[in-house]
């Protein structure tokens, strides 16, 4: 029996980085080869090479040595290309060779996918004596057809069609406007555009109702409403300013380890904001900036006015330095560009460590532009501003990146001590990306998962290289997990610790959390410098000495660790 050896780029096939047709466009095969290859243009960095955009092209080259003939055979609504096309800057459609119709017997085919969902490109292969080969998917031999000997190899994709995307507009659960997949809103239509009324800081609800292309993500552009950009498939603006706007622009995105595309439509609608039949009020919001300005928001916008600092009250406490005092106010007023914002400066520094209330005491003084008196309320916490994290965008707790070292090792150094505890192929701790913290712009998470059966394991999840590469100033830090519940999680508490410069624990409440969804949680942690020959060792774990009495399975998911300085008052 003739024995072939093939390399194949789907069934162990090479991976050629997205090749234009033109690299391979004077290949010959040798006369002589003891193996044989097929070799396709994907793209090896994809996650999945085989999940494609609609109209893209990808060459198959047939290297077959001694075969009696050979066909590619395409579906129907696909495409051979003629020789000679620049794959990033043609327009495919015009290469396309109508006299190959759905199959082809040269060496090298060109084929766009115009087909969304499965397609197949089958590779038809007949020889004179039988041969084998060994694939990812085992041995595969050649069947007798007459005299021939046959190799039938079928590849697979998953062409996601272009996205195109639709939504809806409420108001009061009433429907304004829906716009349909097929619609392309012009802005040059914009006279003709419907409008709606509201009052002010009262909102819209948008509905996304894409379906076609598979999107996994969308955003909601509004200039003019609060908040300007927002995710979701339901998102509820509200408008402050007065006055008439668009409505903003919707965008539908396919994103992380799906073949990637991002298509705006507009929204074609009209915004008019009138006078808000409510009082005027507090609104939330309240903020400390890096300035260390203090803004609030109120349900309209503010009429310029002066003299009114008195009337406010600012108390700062901090329980570390046993500072507690009212701060006067040196200035108050709108907020430059926005009105509908109200903005604080005291006559002292503040710290983040502080505990800051703001209370306002009405005499009339502040009005809105549509004449309502700001409304008196009491004491109301403000949002502290924090720096940005010490530690390396997407490094340490991110799991980004898989790691194929041994014992289950993960990415960014991170690694599990006996993480096969459970057996049977049940692991405490693994990367997943089928759930993971889109905001920190990652596609990966740690999962921890234990056996109804078992008793909290005591398995540690580690990470090494800290202020690698580089080091964390001395400091107090606010340490920060995004952490997901499963509803039926009962844990209580998990543990942190740190080696060096000096032994420390931190035990983390999680028995009040909210479950089944992100939420970001908080400690703190006070360090000596930590340079990057320490090499610190930081160890997460649920422990059994903090979790008695919690039984039944575990299930909860952990990313985006964050580590932001304090600011310490002295």
């Amino acid at each position: 029996m003739k024995n072939i050896k093939i390399i194949s780029f789907l069934l162990g096939l090479l991976l050629l980085a997205s090749c234009n047709e033109s690299e391979y466009k004077d290949y010959t095969a040798p006369d002589e080869l003891s193996d044989v290859s097929w070799v396709i243009s994907l793209n090896r960095f994809a996650q999945n090479p085989t999940w494609i955009n609609q109209d893209t092209s990808i060459s198959f080259f047939d290297l077959s040595q001694g075969a009696v003939s050979h066909e590619w055979a395409i579906e129907q609504g696909n495409n051979f290309l003629k020789e000679g096309f620049n794959a990033n800057t043609d327009t495919l459609v015009n290469f396309i060779d109508e006299s190959k119709g759905i199959s082809s017997s040269d060496l090298k085919a060109h084929i766009l996918f115009q087909n969304s969902g499965i397609n197949k490109v089958r590779l038809f292969n007949k020889f004179s004596s039988p041969v084998t080969y060994r694939a990812s998917s085992g041995i595969k031999t050649s069947v007798k057809e007459g005299d021939l000997w046959v190799i039938d190899t079928t590849f697979v994709f998953d062409v996601y069609a272009h996205l195109e995307p639709a939504f809806k507009v409420l108001k009061n659960g009433t429907e304004v406007i829906s716009i349909a997949a097929t619609d392309l809103p012009d802005i040059a239509d914009e006279s003709t555009w419907p409008e709606v009324e509201v009052e002010a800081a009262t909102s819209l609800t948008f509905e996304d109702l894409t379906t076609i292309g598979r999107p996994n993500g969308r955003s909601w552009l509004a200039p003019d409403g609060v908040p300007s950009q927002t995710g979701g498939v339901t998102a509820e603006i509200k408008f402050y300013k007065l006055g008439t706007f668009n409505a903003g622009t919707f965008r539908s995105v396919r994103f992380n380890e799906l073949p990637g595309q991002t298509i705006e439509k507009l929204i074609p609608l009209k915004v008019k904001v009138i006078q808000s039949s409510q009082p005027f009020v507090f609104d939330n919001a309240l903020t400390e900036d890096e300035s260390e300005k203090i803004s609030f928001r109120v349900n309209g916008e503010i009429a310029s006015f002066t003299g009114q600092q008195s009337n406010f009250t600012v108390n700062v406490k901090n329980t570390a330095s046993g500072f507690d005092k009212d701060i006067t106010v040196a200035s108050v007023g709108p907020k430059d560009g926005d009105a509908t914002f109200m903005e604080l400066s005291l006559t002292e520094p503040i710290y983040n460590s502080d505990v800051i209330t703001i209370s306002y005491n009405s005499t009339g003084g502040i009005k809105s532009a549509d004449d309502r008196v700001l409304q008196s309320f009491t004491a109301q916490e403000v949002q502290m501003h924090f720096g940005n994290n010490v530690l390396p965008a997407r490094g340490h707790a991110s799991y980004e990146g898989p790691n194929a070292a041994a014992n289950r090792a993960f990415a960014a150094d991170y690694f599990t001590g006996n993480n096969n505890i459970l057996g049977g192929g049940q692991f405490v701790y693994e990367r997943v990306t089928s759930k993971f913290f889109a905001g920190d712009g990652g596609i990966a998470s740690m999962k921890y998962s234990t056996l109804s059966s078992n008793p909290v394991p005591n398995v540690n999840l580690w990470s090494f290289g800290l202020g690698k590469p580089t080091a964390i100033p001395a400091g107090t830090y606010r340490m920060s997990y995004m952490i997901w519940l499963d509803p039926a999680t009962t844990l209580k508490t998990f543990r942190t610790e740190w080696n060096k410069p000096a032994f420390t624990r931190q035990l983390w409440d999680i028995e009040n959390v909210e479950k089944g969804r992100w939420v970001r949680i908080f400690n703190t942690f006070t360090t000596d410098e930590i340079t990057p020959a320490l090499n610190v060792r930081f160890t997460f774990r649920p422990h059994i000495a903090e979790n008695a009495g919690v039984t039944g399975a575990q299930l909860l998911w952990v990313d985006d660790f964050q580590l932001v300085e304090i600011e310490v008052r002295p």
